[in-house]
């Protein structure tokens, strides 16, 4: 979260007013009162203005420490449904382009290097693929939306996956209306570029992710 002073300075004038007059209460009746039941009702007065800043600085801090920690377990849970929706999405389109072996984060990084040549002339997009794609963008539709309320993705971040889902409209769109291998190819091509782009920008997500392939049972596409 960005800091700003002027913020930070606006916040503290509530506070700094009450203290400065709960001392010059404090000093006033020092000074010039002298009616023992006026000094007593004007010391409470005082003891409550100096008072009300810690309280109210104890429930800011306290607050800020359990929206902290809520805002993490959000980003940790949105972070693991990107991971998996990730995974169904790379292991969908190694099917769609005929790509066989394990699926590693060393290979997961090489697919970066296909071209589309190649990938044009391995296309192949079973009804159950494209079932797989239109659900992978209908979950990245959701996870925008939702973040729109806990605000956990960066800017940037919502950026990447709308840029994502788009090229996933593209590449549905093509298959039901043109069929065009040489088009389908490229937006292929632009999913992929789009999930390793993901990962080399978030460092903690792409462990996750490495911990996901190496717990998860990925099928070997021998089909």
């Amino acid at each position: 979260m960005k800091f700003s002073l002027r913020d930070f300075l606006l916040k503290m004038i509530p506070y700094v007013l009450s203290i400065a007059g709960g001392l010059v209460l404090f000093i006033v009746t020092k000074d010039d009162v002298h009616d023992p039941n006026v000094t007593d009702l004007i010391n409470n007065i005082a003891a409550s203005l100096l008072s009300i800043p810690l309280v109210f600085l104890l429930y800011d801090y306290s607050n800020y420490r359990v929206s902290k920690q809520l805002k993490k377990t959000l980003a940790d849970n949105m972070g693991d449904k990107i991971n998996v929706l990730l995974l169904k999405l790379i292991i969908t389109i190694r099917q769609i382009i005929g790509i066989r072996g394990k699926l590693t984060f060393t290979s997961l990084n090489n697919m970066d290097d296909i071209s589309i040549t190649h990938i044009a002339t391995k296309i192949k997009i079973t009804p159950s693929a494209i079932n797989n794609l239109r659900q992978c963008r209908d979950d990245i539709d959701n996870l925008i939306y939702h973040n729109a309320n806990s605000n956990v993705l960066s800017g940037d971040q919502i950026q990447s996956l709308s840029g994502l889902m788009r090229a996933l409209s593209q590449l549905i769109n093509e298959h039901e209306f043109r069929r065009n291998h040489r088009a389908a190819a490229k937006y292929i091509k632009n999913i992929i570029n789009h999930i390793t782009d993901w990962m080399d920008s978030d460092a903690l997500a792409a462990m996750h992710f490495q911990q996901l392939l190496g717990t998860a049972e990925i099928p070997d596409n021998k089909k």
